[in-house]
């Protein structure tokens, strides 16, 4: 698939984090700006601006780990270092972003959390050995599901904690309570249905376990782990809809690529029922991703060589 760089004057990205449609326009997200955030309007091709200050104020942002598409208008973020989700959403008689927060929230071990339904909320984490849970309104734990995977007795016996580590990933949930997650050094795809307040696990596609080592150096009651830096890492971002999972992998390693190895080539797709329907190679390597099926168009972030805004045109199937 061959890219198309879309030109917008003055827009400079640091370190792209995560990118969503939102309005008539991209959110990006940059850990390197002064801002968390630059707004593009796509319909003008024009840089509005930064938002979202840094810092531990309460309409400031440290580090969310990442942006989930909540409705067409607003965006939505769960900053793991301050535990709390933010919702963001285009103010475009004012041309501005407003953002609230929506919970804070009281597990460390939460990695993610998105809002879903009424009062109701999704995480990824470490949930008394479990990898998702439903939360109400109130931050309790109404259901929890996923056993963190093991590819033998060995790797069993290491903490759950360590093993949560090692099977770190991104997770998207749909209007209609589909839930996707896909991890980074692993390629393992985990597809979950939302009934009744309780997660229903449809699909598991493994195709390689992660293999590393905990790591001691800070005591045996810390967590860490070491990954083989000699096998690639995997899907690195993930864009849902009622009917497609768009999986972005890299396939690179460490020992080959360096710090390129995060640089993903490859978008896979798949069905809920975890089949795969297409494997799409691109010209440029995209850091992060978002698709807009209504538009047929896949916006991204690429080094070319620095951070730059680009798409592709969406095969049609």
């Amino acid at each position: 698939m061959q890219h198309e760089t879309i030109k917008i004057p003055d827009l400079l990205l640091g370190s792209p984090g995560g990118i969503q449609k939102m309005g008539d326009g991209l959110l990006i997200m940059d850990y390197k700006s002064d801002s968390m955030f630059h707004y593009v309007n796509l319909k003008q091709k024009k840089y509005v601006g930064q938002f979202g200050a840094k810092g531990q104020g309460p309409d400031e942002f440290i580090h969310p780990t990442s942006l989930q598409p909540y409705d067409d208008k607003t965006v939505c973020g769960y900053d793991v270092m301050k535990q709390e989700i933010k919702m963001m959403e285009w103010d475009s008689l004012n041309n501005r972003m407003k953002s609230s927060t929506v919970k804070k929230w009281t597990d460390a071990w939460s990695f993610d959390v998105i809002p879903y339904g009424q009062d109701q909320f999704v995480g990824n984490g470490c949930f008394n050995d479990s990898m998702f849970a439903i939360f109400d309104n109130q931050g309790v734990p109404v259901d929890r599901a996923g056993e963190y995977p093991y590819k033998d007795e060995n790797e069993r016996k290491i903490s759950v904690f360590n093993r949560a580590l090692a099977y770190q990933g991104t997770i998207r949930v749909t209007p209609k309570g589909r839930l996707a997650f896909a991890t980074m050094c692993a390629k393992m795809l985990f597809l979950y249905e939302i009934r009744d307040r309780h997660l229903v696990r449809n699909k598991v596609v493994i195709d390689r376990y992660a293999d590393y080592k905990p790591d001691y150096s800070g005591g045996q009651a810390s967590y860490s782990v070491v990954h083989n830096g000699k096998l690639p890492v995997c899907y690195r971002d993930l864009s849902v809809t009622e009917s497609r999972i768009y999986a972005l992998y890299s396939g690179r390693s460490f020992k080959d690529y360096g710090l390129a190895e995060w640089e993903c080539g490859y978008i896979y797709v798949y069905d809920w029922a975890g089949n795969r329907l297409a494997l799409y190679q691109l010209d440029l390597p995209l850091l992060c991703f978002c698709v807009d099926e209504q538009s047929g168009i896949i916006y991204g972030i690429a080094n070319n060589p620095e951070p730059t805004l680009v798409c592709f045109p969406l095969p049609q199937s």
